[in-house]
């Protein structure tokens, strides 16, 4: 969290609440306001106040549905203090709409008013293209919808649940599908941090371990046959041979194929030395 995100905290936190009984009558005199064709100065003076009071009072109710996303959302590239402001949005419209005479408290009808700013926010601003918002809700609503039923549907039968045209239902999830875009710098959870997701892509221009190594089977033809065929025998399979089951296959003694070796070894050594340490 940002040192501004913790002062915030630290400002709002000295805020006090308001009581059931305050916000029944302050939530009356912002739907007199609100409500009022022609409303006196006094009255305007009034509902300002009482607007203003409800509204700070519940900044913390803000923060508590934010955080609730940033938590589920850990890859989120957004400031906490962005959610915040956007589901800050949410509660001024949840204060200037509250009707205290309904019965149900102020933190119940403002949470749907500050869920529905932050999702807004979301979906104008997590993906690299910014998509109408009616466009998205259409796409998530199609979603849903083939969620729930055991067979896929088409088109035309999607767009008659929801009530859209076919040509407007694919055209809006064909833009939800093509947003979906990835930066490869995105870390990759359960990696120590240092993975990325270009690590996981493959460049077939780079060389395989078989062209890595080929500069050095070339030096291979100053061998004599003998000794070729202990290096082969030893090292060319994924399992390393003794020397004990080398002089078996070739016909050797264990002594002599030691003796091959070293010499092969030595060869390959004052050959490939300059290539390996060039001057």
């Amino acid at each position: 969290m940002s040192d501004a995100f913790g002062d915030y905290l630290r400002t709002i936190g000295r805020i006090p609440l308001l009581t059931a009984q305050e916000e029944v009558h302050l939530g009356t005199i912002v739907k007199d306001w609100m409500e009022s064709n022609d409303p006196s100065p006094a009255l305007q003076r009034r509902g300002r106040r009482a607007l203003q009071r409800i509204v700070t009072a519940n900044l913390r109710l803000v923060v508590t549905v934010a955080l609730r996303y940033i938590r589920r959302l850990k890859h989120l590239a957004h400031d906490p203090m962005d959610l915040v402001q956007a589901g800050n949005l949410g509660l001024l419209r949840a204060a200037e709409k509250y009707d205290p005479t309904r019965g149900y408290k102020f933190s119940t009808y403002g949470y749907w008013w500050i869920r529905q700013s932050i999702n807004r926010y979301l979906q104008e601003h997590s993906g690299s293209i910014r998509i109408p918002v009616n466009l998205v809700s259409l796409a998530n609503r199609a979603d849903s919808l083939q969620s729930l039923r055991s067979h896929p549907m088409s088109v035309e039968q999607l767009a008659e649940a929801l009530q859209e045209s076919p040509q407007r239902l694919l055209y809006a999830m064909a833009i939800q599908h093509r947003s979906n875009t990835v930066s490869l710098d995105q870390q990759l959870s359960g990696s120590d941090g240092d993975m990325t997701l270009l690590d996981t892509v493959t460049d077939d221009h780079q060389p395989l371990i078989t062209d890595d190594y080929r500069w050095m089977h070339s030096q291979l033809q100053h061998l004599s046959t003998p000794e070729l065929t202990v290096i082969q025998l030893r090292y060319g399979e994924d399992k390393q041979r003794s020397f004990a089951e080398v002089a078996r296959l070739i016909g050797r003694s264990k002594d002599q194929v030691q003796r091959l070796e070293r010499h092969a070894l030595t060869k390959l050594r004052r050959h490939l030395t300059p290539a390996l340490f060039p001057q």
